[in-house]
């Protein structure tokens, strides 16, 4: 029974499955140029850290968006979208398909922010409630408290 001797680095560079995998990643940082340039055309620049091409199969662009409310922003255009990136990919694209894979976003700044915010409605609260007649200024005062307990 042979051994299989260990290959070399240069061996490896030479195989079909690592030239295949530096060819993938070469086109998928491709794709991700030719979606940033599709958001730019429709005016979504913004969005642009927040959409990322992952595949296209079978004739669709999968891209994976941080949240629905940019998913519906997208699926609004998405027609425009899959024209610019098929011609710049040459590829031929037929749909889009979004999945929505939010980012953690619950740091302990945004916490200490909420709560500030939480401090401010109180007191705008409060102020409203000085202008308004009753029964509403009473209901204003009593949603204040509520909000200062929870």
């Amino acid at each position: 029974m042979a051994r299989n001797r260990l290959k070399t680095t240069q061996q490896l560079m030479v195989g079909q499955q690592l030239r295949h995998f530096a060819d993938f990643t070469e086109q998928h940082a491709r794709w991700q140029q030719l979606m940033c340039a599709a958001l730019t055309e429709v005016q979504l620049a913004p969005l642009r850290a927040q959409v990322q091409v992952l595949n296209i199969r079978a004739h669709t662009l999968i891209v994976q968006v941080s949240s629905a409310a940019v998913a519906q922003r997208i699926k609004t255009v998405q027609g425009r979208i899959i024209t610019h990136f098929a011609d710049g990919a040459r590829l031929e694209i037929n749909a889009l398909d979004l999945r929505i894979q939010p980012k953690p976003s619950n740091s302990p700044e945004k916490v200490e922010k909420l709560e500030v915010k939480q401090d401010d409605t109180v007191s705008k609260l409060r102020q409203q409630a000085l202008l308004c007649e009753e029964p509403l200024r009473s209901q204003l005062l009593a949603l204040a408290d509520k909000y200062e307990q929870s």
